[in-house]
């Protein structure tokens, strides 16, 4: 009997000894909701263990679904005000109010979708505040320090008491410790966004502001005599706000974000850039005969569209123009124009840019085209025709063309030729063609003559007149009598 024992413990020893093979932890006392810390007085910092930890069955899942071990810890406020959490490193944080099975996540207040082991969140005097320490995996046990702590609201979270800053400023903020105030405005661009720190901005001289962020914060400018909105940036503006601020006038700057997005921000007042408004023409190399279309834009790092402007076509005419509206306009002759935009964004920065317009009408014409109206099979006739020039020398390429019997064009030569300038004169272009048994068959061929530059910088400023159609009568061969006699 002892010596059965003495193996038996042995054995166990052994197990107990062996690689790999660990002893399961106890949990910990506040493994259980309902066994939770009750935390009396702040600030608390106490050393907490997820070694051994559980999930129970009713545990929550709102913060994080897939956690597999918890334990908890509770406070009850002392008053209205915010509250710092941390686990220093450790668990995920998910924060509660409510009874066991019908939890209810405060919003905002679960550092799993933040990604950080701290957090802020608004408390109410009276309300109890459960704290789920969350670990992913039960085996990832660990001893942490878990503080809470209150913290002050920011001390410009009423617009009352908004910070004044001056310009140019970099401005930080946490719209975790912010609050909405009953008489709370609102933002047009992001009406949710009900968390709110203000800055005070009065201008020694006018100038055009830009205010940039970094953080998803909601902004807005107001001007503090009337609260009426100048400008508003929702978080997918990337640029911030702009807006023309006045000597001597008071504007409120408001960032804002609601309860679930809040966070931290940067805040950059700087100079705005100035914009550089100019216009696409099309076609951007006209002639006289071309309506032109000039379709303005701002020019603009911002991404501010125009509003309203004017573009002076530097032939003496100008038109005014609103928004990114196309406007018209032809030229009476040839030259180089200098074309001056001048345009406005919605936000008062103006400015003016010059191009240069090369209006040159390169166009030649087809005349005088002369071929036979009737020919037979094996006949070679000139087919000739002439193209005119008054404008510029050009590079003319006249191509002959035959339709063929599925009704297309196909090129059977061509001829290139210079063609000097000309009030009256013209350049011939000769061809021949050799008919056959097919046209006859066909009992006619249809030619087209197409005169084109040849050149890739311009095209012709009236194709229209480039083409020309005709047709000549195709019979068969002569046929030649048996007895007759060649000389």
């Amino acid at each position: 009997m002892k010596r059965t024992f003495i193996a038996t413990v042995a054995a166990a020893l052994a197990t107990a000894l062996l690689p790999g093979v660990a002893l399961a932890a106890d949990p910990p006392a506040n493994d259980d909701f309902g066994n939770a810390t009750t935390i009396t007085a702040l600030p608390f910092s106490a050393k907490i263990s997820t070694v051994g930890a559980t999930k129970s069955t009713d545990d929550p899942t709102a913060c994080h679904y897939w956690g597999e071990s918890t334990v908890w810890t509770r406070y009850t406020a002392q008053e209205d005000g915010f509250l710092r959490v941390s686990s220093s490193g450790g668990p995920a944080i998910g924060v509660y109010t409510g009874d066991r099975g019908a939890l209810a996540l405060v919003p905002g207040a679960c550092t799993y979708n933040t990604g950080s082991s701290a957090d802020v969140f608004a408390v109410k005097a009276g309300t109890t505040y459960h704290f789920a320490l969350i670990e992913s995996y039960a085996w990832n046990g660990r001893e942490f320090t878990f503080d809470l702590t209150t913290i002050p609201a920011a001390v410009n979270d009423n617009r009352a008491s908004a910070t004044v800053t001056g310009f140019p400023s970099t401005l930080e903020g946490d719209l975790r410790r912010a609050s909405s105030e009953p008489d709370e405005l609102t933002a047009s661009c992001g009406p949710g966004a009900d968390k709110s720190v203000w800055y005070r901005y009065t201008p020694d001289r006018t100038r055009s502001v830009q205010v940039s962020r970094s953080g998803s914060a909601v902004l807005s400018v107001h001007r503090t005599a009337d609260l009426s909105e100048v400008d508003c940036a929702g978080t997918s503006d990337y640029y911030g706000l702009v807006f023309t601020a006045t000597a001597g006038e008071s504007y409120l700057i408001r960032a804002a974000q609601d309860v679930e997005q809040a966070g931290q921000f940067e805040l950059n007042l700087v100079n705005a850039p100035a914009i550089k408004p100019s216009a696409y023409a099309t076609p951007d190399r006209p002639s006289v005969f071309d309506d032109v279309q000039f379709s303005p834009y701002a020019g603009d790092p911002l991404n501010r569209a125009l509003v309203s402007g004017e573009i002076q076509f530097g032939d003496g005419a100008t038109t005014p123009f609103t928004g990114t509206q196309a406007v018209g306009h032809r030229y009476a002759k040839d030259g180089n124009y200098t074309v001056r935009v001048t345009g406005t964004t919605m936000d008062g920065r103006t400015g003016t840019t010059e191009q240069v317009l090369e209006v040159a009408t390169h166009d030649v014409k087809l005349t005088g085209l002369s071929l036979p109206a009737s020919a037979r099979a094996g006949d070679t006739k000139r087919i000739k025709v002439s193209v005119a020039n008054t404008r510029y020398d050009e590079n003319v390429r006249v191509s002959l063309k035959r339709k063929t019997t599925s009704g297309y064009y196909e090129e059977i030569g061509y001829l290139t030729q210079r063609v000097a300038a000309s009030p009256t004169g013209k350049v011939e272009f000769p061809f021949a063609y050799t008919y056959t048994a097919a046209d006859a068959a066909a009992g006619q061929v249809e030619f087209k003559l197409v005169a084109e530059l040849n050149r890739w910088e311009y095209d012709d400023a009236q194709p229209a007149d480039n083409e020309l159609v005709a047709v000549t009568a195709v019979h068969a061969a002569a046929r030649t009598p048996a007895n007759a006699q060649i000389s």
